[in-house]
Order: C-alpha cells, then sequence, then structure tokens
C-alpha cells in the first residue's frame, strides 16, 4: 500500500484581534455607566491613571444628586418592560442583579484567566430573562477559540444558580433544571425535549398519540412542566422596580435646530500622572522605566479609545436625528424605517460599528429616554411602493384584533388578507411574529365562547 503526502501552502485571510483593538471595542459598546465602573476599575490597577476632582465632587455622595432633570422621567419606550420603571440618574445599586449574581458564582471558582473572560462574556450578553442572547460562533469568533470550548464553559454557566439559567432556548432551560433535579422520569425528559409546542397550543391528544401515553398521563406531565421555571431570571425582576438609566445621548432643539450631546457627566476626565511623567525624565533603571512608560502608555490609549467612542457616538447619533427628524418634532407615530447597514454606509464605517456604537445606550428627547436600538424598526414596503415600520404594523394587527367578533376571532391568515387589502404584502409567518410580540394569542386561544 503507498502513502502519498501532498503538502501544499493556502492563503487566507484572518483578523487577530489584539488587546488594545479589543479593548477599542469593548469601550465602544459600553454606555456611560459601564464606561465609568471600567474607569474606575482601571485606576485601582494603574497609578498613571489619574481622575479629575470635579468627577468626585459630583459622584462622591448620593445624596448630592438633585438634578431633577433626570428623576421620575417614565421611559417611553415600547420596546422595554412595562412594569411601571422610572429612569433615574443615580449610581447606587438594590441588591444583586441577576449578572452580578451569577459572577459572584464565577469568581468563587478557580479558573484560568481566560476563561473567566470568556466567562463574563457569555453572563454580560444574557438577558432579563436569563437566557443567552448571543451565538456562540461569535463569542468563538470574538476570543479567536473553538466553539466547542465556548461550549464547555458555557455548560459551566448553566449549573449556576439560578436553575436553568444561560439556556439559549426555553427547551434547554427546562432540561438544565430536570438534570439539577435529577429527573430521571423517561416521559417527561421526552416530552420536554420532542412536545413542548404540542402542549403549549393544549395538543394534549396529539402528544398522547404521538407518545402512546394516556391523555390523563400527559396531562400529569404537563402539570408538573408548569412547575418548572420557564424565565429563570424572574426572581430578579423585583429589583428592577427602579430603572438606574442614565442617558449617554441627549437631544435638544436649540434655535430652531435639533442637536447631539453626549451626556459626560457621569464620565470620569482622565489624565495622565504628572508625578509619573516626572519620574521618567529622572535616572531610573531601565525595568522601572519600562514599567511606567507601559502604564502611561496604557492611559494614554484608554484617552484614545474613550475620545473614539464618543466621535462614533457623536456621529451615528446626528444621522440617527437627520433620519428621524419627524420622530424628534412630533412623536413616536413617525417613526420612520432605518437600518443599521444605512447609516454605515452614509458615514463610511462598518455595519458592526453602528451595532456597537448604539447597543445598550440610551437617548433622552423631549419624547421620553430611548433604547438607540429604538431607532431601527424593520421596514416593510407596501403595495403604494411607501414603506411602513413593523412598529406601524404591530399597532394595526392589535387594532384588527381588539375590534374582532370574539366568539369568532381572526385567523392570522385572515389578518393577512385584511392587510393586503390595504395595501400590505407581509407573510402569515410575519403576521404570527408580531402577533407574539405584542403578547396575543392564537385565535383558538382567543376564541371566547
Amino acid at each position: 500500500m503507498d502513502f502519498y503526502f501532498d503538502l501544499s501552502l493556502i492563503q487566507s485571510q484572518k483578523i487577530i484581534l489584539t488587546p488594545q483593538l479589543r479593548m477599542a471595542i469593548e469601550i465602544l459598546k459600553m454606555n456611560s455607566q459601564e464606561l465609568s465602573e471600567y474607569i474606575l476599575r482601571e485606576m485601582e490597577t494603574n497609578p498613571a491613571l489619574e481622575i479629575g476632582s470635579p468627577f468626585y465632587d459630583t459622584h462622591g455622595e448620593a445624596e448630592d444628586l438633585e438634578d431633577d432633570s433626570y428623576y421620575d422621567m417614565e421611559v417611553k419606550n415600547d420596546e422595554l418592560p412595562e412594569r411601571g420603571d422610572k429612569v433615574i440618574m443615580d449610581n447606587s445599586t438594590v441588591g444583586l442583579s441577576l449578572k452580578e449574581h451569577l459572577l459572584l458564582q464565577l469568581h468563587a471558582l478557580s479558573m484560568r484567566e481566560m476563561d473567566i473572560e470568556i466567562a463574563e462574556y457569555l453572563i454580560d450578553n444574557i438577558d432579563d430573562n436569563g437566557y443567552l442572547g448571543i451565538n456562540l460562533s461569535e463569542v468563538a469568533a470574538f476570543f479567536n477559540i473553538t466553539v466547542r470550548k465556548v461550549e464547555k464553559i458555557l455548560n459551566l454557566l448553566q449549573t449556576f444558580d439560578p436553575p436553568g439559567i444561560c439556556a439559549r432556548n426555553l427547551k434547554e432551560c427546562l432540561l438544565i433544571q430536570l438534570k439539577q433535579m435529577k429527573v430521571q422520569d423517561r416521559d417527561i425528559i421526552n416530552i420536554v425535549s420532542n412536545y413542548l409546542d404540542s402542549l403549549a397550543d393544549n395538543k394534549l391528544s396529539a402528544v398522547a398519540k404521538e407518545t402512546g401515553l394516556s391523555i390523563k398521563r400527559v396531562a400529569e406531565v404537563l402539570e408538573f412542566i408548569k412547575t418548572l421555571e420557564p424565565r429563570p431570571g424572574r426572581e430578579f425582576y423585583g429589583l428592577d422596580g427602579v430603572k438606574f438609566i442614565v442617558p449617554d445621548v441627549i437631544v435638544k432643539k436649540i434655535n430652531d435646530k435639533f442637536e447631539v450631546i453626549i451626556n459626560e457627566e457621569s464620565i470620569p476626565s482622565i489624565t495622565i500622572s504628572s508625578y509619573y511623567k516626572k519620574i521618567l525624565k529622572e535616572d531610573i533603571n531601565i525595568e522601572a522605566r519600562k514599567f511606567i512608560q507601559s502604564k502611561i502608555d496604557s492611559v494614554a490609549w484608554l484617552m484614545k479609545c474613550i475620545q473614539q467612542r464618543k466621535n462614533t457616538l457623536i456621529k451615528v447619533s446626528e444621522h440617527i436625528v437627520n433620519s428621524q427628524i419627524e420622530f424628534f418634532e412630533k412623536g413616536k407615530g413617525y417613526i420612520k424605517p432605518l437600518t443599521m447597514k444605512e447609516v454605515a454606509a452614509a458615514l463610511d464605517i462598518h455595519e458592526s460599528t453602528v451595532s456597537r456604537t448604539v447597543s445598550g445606550k440610551y437617548l433622552q428627547c423631549s419624547w421620553g429616554v430611548f433604547d438607540m436600538k429604538y431607532f431601527f424598526p424593520p421596514r416593510v414596503l407596501a403595495a403604494s411602493g411607501k414603506d411602513i415600520t413593523g412598529i406601524g404594523i404591530k399597532k394595526r394587527i392589535k387594532a384588527i384584533i381588539d375590534s374582532e367578533d370574539k366568539k369568532n376571532p381572526l385567523s392570522d391568515t385572515q389578518i393577512v388578507e385584511i392587510l393586503k387589502n390595504e395595501g400590505l404584502e407581509i407573510s402569515r409567518r410575519t403576521v404570527a411574529k408580531y402577533r407574539s410580540d405584542l403578547q396575543i394569542p392564537s385565535s383558538s386561544k382567543r376564541k371566547k365562547y
């Protein structure tokens, strides 16, 4: 048997993220509060970093915060949870948040620094319900590691409290809970793994037929499943009764023109320590000089990253204002379709840069405080050729359902036909999605006898 080895060179392009570039990307993603906390942490480890005294004068004591413009302002954003949240400019916290609770458990473990960094990144991408909101391949690409490595760390996080945390979907969430409860009942595991959708539609007889179980047994399993927690983060909702939101961008009308103002009051002003600059000019040994220079370079790079974040945030915010001028003039009913791709093209930057710039940040205007992603509603092309936003379609779907005959509720297909007659060509699947977003059940569950 002959063995033949063929060696060849293959050229490929691959982006390598340096620590400096990674820092720049992370700082761009940070909102005002996160950036402030990051700077304070850096100050603890870098003696060359100094913070201006005005920051401490205005942020030193909680009772000194008396800016009435930020107090008791309602969040006017349809995309945010409707729990009577208030927007308050405050750096204090009440209890532990879900993410803090997870980080405490993480840091109690003995792990490699790189693994902790990956775990922290995953925790940072968990939503209020406790679900992971990022694709593992994205995490793997960011850290330049394998997806299998990310999965290994995710599996560890899924053993944390509360049970079911860090799942990627409802099925995984419930299976995690069953595993932690050491449930070995095959009927329960099988139904959770394969028939959740049927149970949600109340199709007990269909599940019974496919599993070979009696309807009574399926009903028993259903009752047990109802004792599980579909939203592991729910127990932390009570800590969110007051939202500590500091707007990153403020839009004000000055001299009949809307101006974008970056809110820098909550971000400490940093400088390079004059003391360490002076030491560099003195006769010191090489190792000491290298150490001090590295710390000074680190501060200089941080200052550059913060300035770049500000510049990018201004550019993106100004484009949003110019694109959504009717919204700022007239209110929420005048939001227009806008995509991050369009903004990126107009500003000659990458779409991912736009996404990072608006991620987790808030804009304050005369209509309230809004998640900046609110200004990127999906678009639908009507038969008339006019764009309409997903928000507008949702309002129309809600109005149609509100006026339906409750004894004979409209199916999604019928709603599609009504919208089609009004010049809106959208699929049944889209109607179902928007209806779900509105938390409106299907026609079979809306029917009243």
